[in-house]
């Protein structure tokens, strides 16, 4: 599937410049030049100019001047570059069962791949296509196999950011295995292929500082930070959490360690809050960069436990956080960048229920990337049909 998805901006690109190619060739004598200001000026009364209306349109506001609402002596922008980064990357959703009574865990882990993919950014959105080639993985043998599907979309506006998350993960291994006495066997860690997690999450953040710094810059590669900057983030979050084993997920030889409200068979949470924290970017030698962000999340969670006896339980608490972490640090010379930058997001609980489970998921990837003039044919032929001021 990544494949015929990987080609769709480039027919998509193809179609408008072929479009814009028919126009700009037009004979001037079957066809009046009038200035146009808007999406509904430009021509759409032949049947030719119908069907290349909705191209010329997206060629139109692609390539049309906007007004800078940022500060150009920290700012610089390249919205109308195609930007094209070759990551290699790996992405993660792991979850602890934490024993409040008698003080012991379990953290499930799956085993990481490292993949090489292609990431495409515009104006408004940042995503990546893995191209299903691992460069390599772990010992499968030792950590078992883990199967994902891990979908990270984030949308960087100028004054609003917004990340989402949807990871589901099917295959684990048991990462504190030898911290337990009872564990006896030539193999380091216990492999629970049973074991399942489901994560969704949406969070926003609000960039006070926007106009002096940009969070494209690190994560999005749209923009370029000129001068060291840094700004304050207020917004909102929600997760779904969910995970299950068979027939529980605290097994032998690890049972005899926890209380038997722990011995549970599915897990289901729902986490809600605000999110408050602050991000910087250093810049430093004119093209180099490093940016941290450190952003806390209070809230509430409601949580429903299905245990090994097929019983019940459900309760709205207080007290659950949240922490998003943020680095980056990278080369960028306006043409190409290099780089790399981690994301972690944590939810934990810390109150009276027992038992409680914390989660964490996010990425780590270096880069190298390039940025296209791909819109200045565009604009010649947009200028020779009157539709934009060259």
């Amino acid at each position: 599937m990544s494949q015929p998805i990987l080609f769709i901006p480039i027919i998509l690109w193809t179609l408008i410049i072929s479009s814009l190619n028919c126009n700009a060739q037009e004979s001037p004598s079957k066809k009046k030049h009038t200035h146009v200001k808007t999406i509904s000026d430009i021509p759409h009364k032949t049947t030719w100019q119908k069907l290349m209306w909705i191209h010329r349109s997206m060629a139109f506001k692609i390539t049309k001047e906007h007004p800078v609402n940022y500060d150009t002596a920290y700012i610089k922008s390249y919205y109308k570059r195609l930007v094209i980064t070759l990551p290699v990357s790996t992405r993660f959703l792991d979850f602890s069962l934490i024993d409040q009574k008698s003080s012991k865990k379990l953290t499930f882990a799956p085993n990481l791949q490292y993949a090489i993919g292609i990431s495409i950014s515009s104006r408004w959105a940042s995503f990546i296509i893995n191209s299903g080639v691992n460069l390599f993985t772990n010992d499968d043998d030792i950590k078992g196999k883990t199967w994902s599907r891990d979908y990270q979309l984030n949308l960087y506006g100028r004054k609003i950011t917004t990340d989402m998350f949807m990871q589901n993960y099917h295959g684990y291994y048991i990462k504190n295995t030898k911290s337990y006495n009872t564990y006896v066997s030539d193999q380091p860690y216990a492999v629970r292929s049973d074991v399942n997690a489901l994560n969704m999450e949406v969070s926003s953040y609000y960039i006070l500082n926007n106009k002096r710094f940009s969070y494209g810059n690190s994560f999005a590669f749209v923009e370029q930070q000129k001068k060291s900057a840094g700004s304050i983030l207020i917004g909102l979050y929600y997760s779904y959490f969910e995970a299950s084993g068979s027939p529980s997920l605290v097994t032998y030889p690890f049972r005899s360690s926890f209380d038997t409200a722990s011995f549970i068979r599915g897990v289901h949470m729902h986490n809600f809050g605000i999110n408050l924290g602050y991000i910087y970017t250093l810049v430093f030698l004119k093209k180099c960069y490093a940016t941290a962000s450190f952003v806390q999340g209070i809230g509430a969670r409601q949580v429903r436990y299905t245990r090994d006896d097929n019983s019940n339980y459900s309760q709205l608490v207080g007290g659950a956080y949240k922490l998003n972490m943020r680095l980056a640090l990278g080369y960028d010379n306006g043409r190409y960048f290099i780089g790399t930058m981690e994301i972690l997001d944590k939810y934990f609980l810390r109150g009276k229920l027992n038992p409680t489970f914390d989660y964490s998921f996010g990425k780590f990837m270096v880069y190298i990337g390039y940025r296209f003039s791909v819109l200045k044919k565009e604009r010649k032929l947009l200028h020779e049909m009157k539709l934009i001021d060259y």
